[in-house]
């Protein structure tokens, strides 16, 4: 044979060793040997190394191999390998499991005594049923090397690295820990507002604020000076500290205010700092300086001003309305953090006050209605007070007949009537009551003030030319089992006719359509039903499970909102009862939802109380959730109406402490 040929023939050969050797095959008899070797530090570590040796070879050459990405993957997630990169290693591994459609039958069979070798029950079974625990287990390695190892580099590079891993929110955690135990020990509020501004979203967000907030006042008590106080609440005004500051800032800008001996500045001051100390001083001052001035300019304008400020030479409407903006500063700071536009508070001569409603007029104006003790404190009557647009008190009385007098549910007309209805003649833990039902107008003037069978009225609607209807219930005797009751009053509050229905439910929600022929009914029960204006059912529906306990029409739909399997629960019916869509929602506790408003913009505000919290829920006209939102102090919360602001927003009185009644105007 020609010597020329027989050199070619052998470097042929030659050359074709690497590439045998190269193959992935005995990469992972290694890696199999390696595993077997367990806790022999030497022996993982030699077997793993002559693998790794052979895969990069053949990934030198072809960077995409199933089989040698997989083997690489499987040598640096080994927790014995003493060269392991759990990082490297879940690169591989994804890299593998990209082309796992590559594998060939020669592979799989290779990888099967690799996965044997890994536990036996994965002998045999399907390679991608493998791949998965394989790649379970690779990912899950990566992450537990990075939760032991509470490096903040490691976290940040696993969540540049992996954006798309199902670890990733667990690792933002990790990361955002570490920062903070880094600002807490650096201890300054610097380094608080460098975490809190980086990571605003960071579980520890809540307790950073209050180690930061305790040691700006720290700082702020020391340095004792107006500037630092002024610094402390315009700038930390979530703190729990906020009030106190106030309050010390408060006797510091009385006496700048004090010392300039102005009007301007003197209500200045009041307005700024209503929890003051030195706020009693401040009123005199304002008095005097008013009394002053309407002197030295000696015009009955100016002896006006004062009386309309003073008309019994009292404070009375400047301190009812100061003390109610204290009230209600005091309850927010009690209450979640929300978009209050307006929140004031109201208390009756320090009487237990609760319940009723809240009803807008026309221009912008409302009326809160609640219960009051009597004067002699043994009977129950109501309080009406009247405010502004911005919960400024514009007049209040109280009103009542003879025994307890209680209102659940107010309405006010076009033209500025107020409608209320409830229940009269009761006897405290005694003699139940009776349906009542009075009318003023919009002078104040009372033109009806009647009584209707029943117990009490607990929902009413009023008709465009005055008719209304009164919903409640009537109580057995003997049984004391409840019975639905419908009444329809004409204009003049004389009865039309009533109607019961099931007996065991309460009307506890009346809605009319803007027609006026049709009235949806709700009982905190799981029939609902829909009436024309005689009273006669159009249709009803049972929703198995459900207690809907308030109703509204918005667009031909009527929306009940109640409780479904422990939470809120929503649902829409089209004028002929068919259902349009449900929802459901989160509740805290056990209770049951009141009222209902429809806003503006078509969706709707529902309000309750569930265990002593009140919760209130936005649904779009589309059946979706916008939002829940639960109120809960330390005090008890308990709802007692709502009513839509043309701006979108909804007013709401609640009972706070089972004792005052706060009024907010909440933006949505």
């Amino acid at each position: 044979m020609n010597k020329h040929i027989i050199f070619a023939f052998l470097m042929s050969v030659a050359l074709s060793l690497p590439a045998v050797a190269q193959k992935p095959d005995k990469a992972f008899e290694d890696i199999v040997a390696g595993v077997k070797a367990k806790d022999r530090q030497p022996d993982v570590d030699n077997n793993m190394n002559k693998a790794r040796a052979t895969l990069e070879k053949v990934l030198a050459k072809d960077a995409n191999n199933a089989m040698a990405n997989l083997g690489m993957a499987v040598i640096l997630s080994y927790d014995a390998y003493s060269q392991k990169d759990y990082f490297r290693g879940w690169h591989y591994f994804k890299k593998a499991d990209a082309a796992v459609s590559t594998f060939t039958a020669d592979d799989k069979k290779v990888l099967d005594t690799y996965f044997m070798a890994q536990k036996l029950e994965r002998r045999g079974k399907p390679i991608d049923k493998n791949m998965e625990i394989e790649r379970n287990l690779v990912e899950e390695k990566l992450i537990k090397f990075v939760r032991e190892e509470n490096n903040l580099q490691y976290a940040e590079k696993f969540l540049e690295e992996f954006p798309d891993s199902k670890y990733y929110n667990n690792v933002v955690h990790i990361r955002n820990y570490i920062e903070f135990r880094k600002a807490e020990n650096a201890g300054t509020v610097d380094a608080f507002n460098y975490f809190l501004n980086k990571y605003p979203d960071a579980a520890q967000t809540i307790i950073a604020k209050e180690e930061r907030n305790a040691l700006a006042y720290k700082q702020t008590v020391e340095a004792n000076t107006f500037a630092a106080y002024k610094n402390f609440v315009d700038n930390y005004p979530d703190a729990v500290q906020y009030e106190e500051a106030k309050k010390k800032l408060g006797i510091l800008a009385f006496d700048e205010a004090a010392q300039k001996h102005t009007l301007e500045a003197i209500e200045q001051f009041m307005e700024q700092y209503p929890n003051s100390p030195k706020m009693p001083d401040a009123k005199l001052m304002k008095r005097q300086l008013l009394f002053d001035w309407a002197k030295s300019v000696n015009s009955i304008e100016a002896y006006n001003k004062f009386v309309s400020q003073y008309p019994e030479g009292e404070m009375f409407v400047d301190i009812f309305n100061l003390k109610s903006a204290a009230l209600g500063q005091s309850i927010a700071a009690d209450l979640p953090m929300e978009n209050y536009k307006v929140i004031r508070g109201f208390d009756n001569k320090q009487a237990r006050d609760f319940g009723g409603s809240i009803a807008t007029f026309a221009d912008g104006s409302l009326m809160v209605i609640a219960n009051t003790p009597s004067l002699n404190d043994d009977m129950d009557d109501v309080w009406m007070i009247k405010l502004d647009g911005e919960g400024k008190m514009l007049k209040n009385d109280i009103l009542g007949n003879d025994f307890d007098d209680r209102v659940s549910t107010a309405f006010i007309d076009k033209a500025g009537s107020l409608y209320a209805a409830g229940l009269t003649n009761a006897i405290k833990n005694n003699v139940p009551g009776q349906s009542w039902f009075f009318k003023m107008n919009p002078q104040g003037k009372n033109e009806i003030n009647a009584k209707f069978e029943g117990n009490e009225v607990l929902a009413m609607v009023v008709y465009a030319d005055g008719k209304s209807l009164l919903g409640g219930y009537v109580q057995d005797g003997d049984t004391a089992q409840p019975t639905p009751l419908i009444t329809k009053l004409n204009a003049q509050g004389r009865k039309l006719w009533t109607r019961t229905y099931a007996p065991g439910k309460k009307v506890t929600s009346l809605a009319l359509d803007v027609t006026g022929n049709v009235c949806s009914m709700a009982f905190n029960d799981s029939w609902v039903a829909q009436i024309d204006e005689l009273g006669y059912i159009k249709w009803d529906n049972m929703l198995e499970g459900c207690k809907l306990s308030a109703a509204a029409i918005a667009n031909g739909k009527t929306i009940y909102t109640g409780t479904k399997d422990s939470k809120g629960y929503a649902v829409a019916f089209d004028a002929a009862g068919k259902k349009l869509w449900e929802a459901q929602f989160d509740i805290p506790a056990d209770g049951s939802f009141k009222e209902s408003s429809i806003l503006p913009d078509g969706s709707v505000v529902s309000g309750g109380t569930f265990g002593n919290a009140m919760v209130l829920v936005k649904i779009d006209a589309s059946g979706k959730v916008v939002f829940t939102k639960t109120f809960d102090g330390s005090k008890s919360v308990t709802f007692n109406g709502l009513a839509a602001s043309a701006d979108n927003a909804v007013w709401v009185s609640a009972t706070y402490n089972d004792a005052d009644i706060v009024v907010f105007k909440l933006g949505l």
